[in-house]
């Protein structure tokens, strides 16, 4: 009995794997060609279904529905792993971030490979002896959702990758003399980059999203906040940390600043004592103005003066001539008199 139970088992298992191999090999036979990444959401749906119905309950859930965050540079290269189980069938969904679709797939049973998806995408070596997917070099279109599934006799078992693309920014950092400003700039970076100062000091950013998803941030800083001969800019990034450093010209800018105060101030000095110049200028020429006035008046008030006097000597003189002839009549003799 127990021998006739293990050859039911047996015969179910490989009925299992042999309908489960024909169905794929009917589902994915036709005319899916390897150029680019040609995306048939009905073909990769399909295949998803057709896994999951040929298949028994699994009995173990060590290795199933495995996620994994994943992060690469732009043109570098990444591989990732299927579980770790012999499999009769296996299959590759990518789920980009554009919205597009691909798959790989290849059934041990009839060592049948079927696949659409773009050239920079393929098997480490060989899907019979290694499942992992290799994909280089890394283009901005590969970036999305990588699922493995393996499909043995006792269920399935899937490994979800999260793959993030990275693009480095280009960093620039510029001194503007007419401005007085220095510029930082990281260029075309995913994702956005942070840029600061040292030391800190004022400054203003400004962003911009390219067509190809990446953004370029531009910082402007000024100068008069800098202390010290050197200023650095810090780019950090998720590709890696960058810093640049600019050499102030002609000293720093603490002493550029102290020189404009300096001139400022010896400005003002100036306006002032040129002021006081002009109050005591004027102040002198209004004194001169109003003596010059006061010696016109004298003159003036002398030749009245004299007028006067000379208006008043001849009736003067005539009443000095009258008080004599009054005198002298008083000494001549009583009963005299001067007409006698």
């Amino acid at each position: 009995m127990e021998a006739k139970s293990a050859f039911h088992f047996v015969m179910k298992s490989w009925g299992a794997c042999i309908l489960l191999t024909t169905a794929v090999g009917m589902a994915t036979m036709g005319s899916f060609s390897a150029k680019g990444t040609i995306q048939d959401n009905t073909v990769q749906q399909h295949v998803s279904n057709l896994v999951s119905r040929t298949t028994v309950p699994k009995t173990t859930t060590q290795w199933a529905d495995q996620y994994f965050p994943e992060s690469k540079e732009v043109c570098t290269e990444i591989t990732l792993q299927c579980p770790p189980h012999r499999h009769g069938l296996i299959v590759w969904n990518a789920k980009f971030k554009n919205g597009t679709h691909c798959f790989m797939s290849y059934a041990t049973e009839r060592n049948n490979l079927q696949r659409n998806c773009s050239n920079n995408m393929n098997w480490t070596t060989s899907p019979d002896r290694d499942t992992s997917l290799h994909i280089k070099p890394l283009y901005l279109f590969n970036e999305g959702v990588y699922k493995c599934t393996i499909a043995i006799d006792n269920g399935t078992y899937s490994n979800e990758y999260t793959l993030t693309i990275l693009v480095p920014p280009q960093v620039s950092l510029t001194h503007n003399d007419s401005g007085g400003t220095a510029v930082c700039k990281a260029a075309a970076g995913k994702p956005a980059p942070q840029i600061s100062w040292d030391p800190q000091g004022y400054s203003t950013i400004m962003n911009e999203t390219l067509l190809n998803g990446t953004e370029t941030f531009t910082s402007t800083y000024n100068i008069t906040s800098a202390k010290g001969n050197t200023l650095t800019c810090f780019v950090f990034h998720q590709a890696g940390n960058k810093s640049l450093v600019l050499n102030l010209p002609s000293g720093s800018a603490e002493a550029k600043h102290f020189t404009v105060k300096i001139l400022l101030s010896s400005l003002a000095g100036f306006l002032g004592i040129l002021l006081l110049l002009l109050f005591i200028y004027h102040g002198r020429h209004l004194y001169a103005r109003l003596r010059k006035v006061n010696i016109s008046k004298g003159p003036e008030t002398i030749s009245r003066l004299s007028i006067q006097e000379n208006e008043l000597e001849p009736y003067a003189t005539f009443v000095q001539m009258e008080n004599v002839i009054y005198d002298r009549a008083c000494d001549f003799p009583s009963g005299l008199s001067p007409s006698t």
